[in-house]
């Protein structure tokens, strides 16, 4: 790792990045929710008091207008409520005017009529101002609330505090928000350091490891890891080596055989060209029976060529398919019909047993044609005179099953884990002294068509007794496939 320029570098800035954003926007909304929770709760601090002082000199005030009590009894007991509560009090009469100031001389004190605080008391409601008291040049909290009994409005009392104090307290609140909000980004430093620490590890290993076998080694393994996706990581590592491997184990086994395949009929078209020339063509029996040999390994060559590029199709490409709605009733009908004249030549009997109502399916149809004649075709040749193969249809769940059944010569049971594999032949020796056998790819190619329809195929075999190969198709779906199209009979 390189310090904070590498993948642990972005995972520290993208952590930071995200806390910082998050955290500004916690500070900032919790921040403007604790000011004006402050502001607030002094306000309405303040209008309390003011309510209860008005209430308080409503009697006393009374009795003043009424000449029942000196302005001095008033004052006195005004100092003793503004005492109370801490604040400035002014007794303003009904227009506003100060009638007693416990800060300053109540002549000096302008009228404050238009005061919001002052009209909204008047209007029977609660206000507050916060604004520079021009007496005393600093920012103040004011309310108002009036003075009045049995309706009749005396007065009105005005108290005001300064306002440094409320922002003291909101300045701690902020800096107290900032503060936890560096400790939580410090902290987030250290847990994103650990964090990329114990995240990198594993990947550089796995990285290591990805190199070693891009140069060839194949061999190379992650060390089980726990549970959390980085041990799926590695364990998904695992298992792409160990099918990379096999697959190229698979490749050079496909090379090597496929080159055998081809280098036996060549051979024998070689060995033969040069009799002819040689001078065998001058024997008519000879060349007819050269010419027919070399024949039949061309028309092998043909097929071996054909079932290599078939597989290399659909294994490579199978998302190239296009998938039709096909009518496997009309379908096996014609392939049965193809191979009809073929069994009635070798006595065979070649029946089609089709359930009633069977669905149509989500298919290629001519793959599943190829399907289906490389299942008869196999069927036919390990089939003796007298025989009988058997192709059926019927619904199962949401799919189709077909089979495939003859009572031929079977298949052996130490054969039966291997006949998809490519080139793999039971009866190798028969295959290739001029037997039924053919190229080891029909199954081959049965397989890998079916699993691109993602259906499934299995084989049933006793030897002496006959084979039976079953595979599935899913159940065409107009809700899945959109509009309604037509069946597919080619």
């Amino acid at each position: 790792m390189k310090g904070l320029s590498g993948l642990r570098g972005r995972l520290l800035r993208t952590y930071l990045l995200l806390i910082v954003f998050g955290l500004s926007i916690f500070v900032f909304r919790y921040g403007w929710i604790t000011q004006d929770s402050l502001v607030t709760e002094l306000e309405q601090e303040q209008e309390l008091h003011a309510f209860i002082i008005s209430n308080a000199l409503e009697d006393s005030v009374g009795k003043y207008i009424d000449g029942e009590l000196p302005l001095e009894g008033v004052k006195h007991l005004a100092d003793q409520l503004a005492t109370g509560v801490d604040a400035r009090l002014t007794l303003l009469d009904a227009r506003g005017n100060a009638v007693y100031d416990t800060g300053v001389d109540p002549a000096t004190v302008p009228n404050q009529w238009q005061q919001v605080e002052v009209q909204t008391a008047l209007a029977g409601s609660e206000q507050h101002d916060i604004r520079v008291d021009p007496l005393s040049g600093d920012e103040r909290l004011f309310v108002a609330a009036p003075i009045q009994q049995e309706g009749h409005e005396f007065g009105l009392v005005q108290l005001s505090i300064p306002t440094t104090q409320m922002w003291n307290d909101i300045r701690q609140a902020w800096l107290a928000l900032l503060g936890t909000a560096l400790a939580v980004i410090l902290a987030t430093i250290l847990v994103s350091l650990w964090l990329a620490k114990s995240i990198l590890g594993p990947i550089a290993a796995l990285r290591r490891a990805a190199v070693r076998m891009a140069a060839g080694d194949l061999e190379q393994r992650i060390a089980p890891g726990g549970g959390d996706e980085l041990g799926q990581l590695g364990q998904a590592f695992n298992l792409m080596a160990a099918r990379l491997q096999h697959m190229i184990e698979q490749q050079s086994d496909f090379v090597a055989n496929a080159s055998h395949e081809l280098r036996t009929p060549l051979t024998t078209i070689k060995l033969r060209v040069e009799a002819l020339l040689g001078g065998a063509r001058h024997d008519e029996a000879i060349a007819d029976r050269f010419l027919s040999e070399i024949e039949g390994e061309v028309n092998r060559l043909s097929t071996l060529i054909d079932g290599l590029l078939a597989l290399s199709h659909v294994e490579s490409r199978p998302d190239t398919l296009r998938m039709d709605k096909v009518d496997l009733s009309f379908l096996l009908g014609e392939a049965v019909a193809t191979f009809w004249p073929r069994a009635e030549a070798t006595n065979v009997t070649l029946t089609l047993n089709v359930a009633p109502q069977v669905p149509a399916v989500k298919a290629s149809a001519p793959q599943i044609r190829q399907v289906v004649d490389n299942l008869l075709d196999n069927a036919l040749k390990y089939t003796s005179s007298g025989g009988i193969i058997t192709v059926s249809c019927r619904p199962l769940n949401e799919q189709v099953a077909v089979s495939v059944t003859d009572n031929g010569q079977g298949i052996s049971t130490a054969d039966l884990p291997y006949i998809f594999e490519r080139f793999y032949r039971a009866d190798k020796a028969r295959s290739r002294s001029g037997g039924p056998g053919g190229s080891g790819l029909g199954l081959s190619i049965v397989h890998s068509i079916i699993a691109a329809h993602n259906g499934q195929v299995s084989v049933d075999s006793q030897e002496g007794k006959g084979t039976t190969v079953r595979f599935t198709l899913p159940v065409y779906s107009e809700d899945a496939d959109g509009e309604h199209e037509a069946v597919t009979q080619e």
